[in-house]
């Protein structure tokens, strides 16, 4: 990369750049000028940040080395456009799509996040990948990273319990936590009537039959049986993602 000053090229390496890149976009200095209303400018540096603070890895089809954000760049898109009210995120290892989710919001400076997890580590058997993450740190501090905490609340218990106790209405859901055909049904269940109408039921994993150490999967047979006329899959053999508007 060369970058130019009073016609004096000046030569930097890619990690110099990234971090350059980095300190502009996070410095305190950029927060003070353009405080709620600061974009997002998904650079290398930032999206590869995103990726490791995140954990986003190769079931979201994200390219460390370019910065690709892979399903992520789909959530954030989608979420430009519709410029949601509120969004739920059911399930995540380490935050990776609901802090996307929350980067869309900023940049619409409309809508708010609630990020829901079990918290479940490797001795539980519905664990499916998580590591007990969200009971080992503070989640408000986890997502403080581009200020992305302003824009979500993170609430440690199963799906069933936050259906029962709030009553949210969303238009955008994610549903990425138990994968077995029993879990995700039920998870359809719960929160399908709290989907506004036109608004977005994202599921996570529609393609995955087995894993080790985890149950079998059962997202794939649920998504085979949904009957929607506004239904999208995006069938990668890793993980695929499926996507229903309701009417």
């Amino acid at each position: 990369m060369e970058l130019k000053f009073f016609n004096k090229k000046i030569k930097f390496n890619t990690h110099i750049r990234d971090s350059i890149e980095l300190f502009l976009a996070n410095s305190s200095f950029s927060k003070i000028i353009a405080k709620r209303n600061r974009s997002i400018i998904f650079t290398r540096a930032i999206t590869r940040k995103i990726i490791d603070r995140y954990d986003g890895s190769k079931y979201h089809q994200i390219n460390y080395a370019t910065g690709n954000l892979g399903y992520g760049l789909i959530h954030y898109a989608f979420l430009l456009v519709i410029k949601p009210k509120r969004i739920l995120c059911v399930g995540s290892r380490m935050g990776y799509i609901p802090a996307i989710c929350a980067l869309a919001c900023q940049e619409n400076n409309k809508g708010f996040v609630d990020f829901v997890d079990a918290g479940y580590d490797q001795d539980n058997p519905n664990h499916w990948g998580g590591n007990g993450f969200w009971k080992k740190v503070d989640p408000n501090k986890h997502f403080s990273f581009l200020d992305v905490n302003q824009y979500l609340k993170t609430y440690v218990m199963t799906s069933e319990t936050f259906a029962n106790k709030y009553k949210h209405q969303y238009d955008y859901i994610y549903i990425d936590a138990d994968h077995s055909y029993k879990g995700v049904k039920n998870d359809f269940r719960l929160f399908w009537s709290k989907l506004r109408k036109n608004g977005f039921m994202v599921f996570h994993d529609i393609t995955v039959k087995k894993e080790e150490g985890v149950p079998p999967f059962g997202v794939w047979k649920f998504w085979k049986e949904i009957k929607n006329k506004n239904k999208i899959s995006f069938n990668y053999p890793i993980s695929g993602l499926g996507i229903l508007q309701k009417s």
